[in-house]
């Protein structure tokens, strides 16, 4: 009986979909069972993973290959292995110097030049729309700062209606109260105890400069006055100064 590695991916937005690795398993076990296969690992990742290296699941099965011999590395298509035709290349010639022949259930198999060509014109569609997808995701950011649209989650003060950034009436008053009473002396662990966040969030809030610029990531209402945030900032970094200090002698 043969001996096989199961190969599957994801990446993040192909899981939101429902496009599990547990059904690329069900498929390639599947498969298996009416070849006659028997699986001996599965490896997976759940990344989009442009580069190789960043792919765990991937560099743990290309380990293990020497030491435990399968005759194939099954995976449902060929973008589960790459999208990108110079990483598919690498891949594939590495497990042929291995003697390892790499197969994918849902797509013709490569037993003669017109299959590998084919195979090869898969990836390269694959690649492309991988590229269309980056491009129109950019556009689309572009767009929205041509606009003068938010693109991200706003800070602790603000909230966005209809791609428009407001002040948030309910929360406007929990920034300036940190300013204000930072400005005044009290500790930052102190004001992470009265308004019940970490430390590091007080330390956002109080150098994010998204309160004093009406311009920056999307026009919007600043409400914090520019003299307090420069005072607020200068105490911030005496204090981190101080505690580096200490720290390092």
């Amino acid at each position: 009986m043969s001996t096989v590695f199961a190969y599957s991916r994801v990446s993040t937005g192909e899981q939101a979909k429902g496009y599990s690795l547990d059904a690329q398993y069900n498929e390639i076990e599947k498969y298996c069972d009416e070849k006659g296969f028997s699986i001996i690992e599965r490896f997976s990742d759940s990344m989009s993973g442009t580069k190789l290296t960043e792919r765990n699941g991937l560099m743990a099965m290309l380990d293990k290959i020497d030491d435990l011999k399968p005759a194939y590395v099954i995976a449902t298509e060929t973008d589960r292995i790459s999208r990108n035709t110079l990483q598919f290349g690498w891949i594939d010639t590495h497990l042929n110097m291995k003697g390892i022949r790499l197969l994918l259930v849902n797509e013709r198999q490569v037993d003669d030049p017109a299959g590998k060509a084919f195979q090869k014109i898969r990836v390269v569609f694959s690649e492309f729309e991988n590229d269309l997808r980056q491009w129109r995701i950019k556009r689309g950011r572009e767009l929205a700062l041509a606009e003068r649209r938010f693109l991200n989650r706003p800070p602790l003060g603000y909230i966005v209606h209809h791609k428009v950034i407001h002040p948030d009436p309910e929360r406007v008053h929990i920034v300036k109260e940190n300013f204000d009473l930072y400005c005044l002396g009290t500790p930052v662990k102190k004001l992470a105890r009265q308004f019940n966040k970490a430390p590091s969030n007080i330390r956002y809030i109080l150098s994010n400069q998204f309160y004093i610029d009406p311009d920056l990531n999307g026009e919007h209402e600043v409400f914090i006055n520019t003299e307090k945030f420069r005072k607020a900032k200068e105490r911030l970094e005496k204090t981190q100064s101080r505690s580096s200090s200490l720290y390092f002698g």
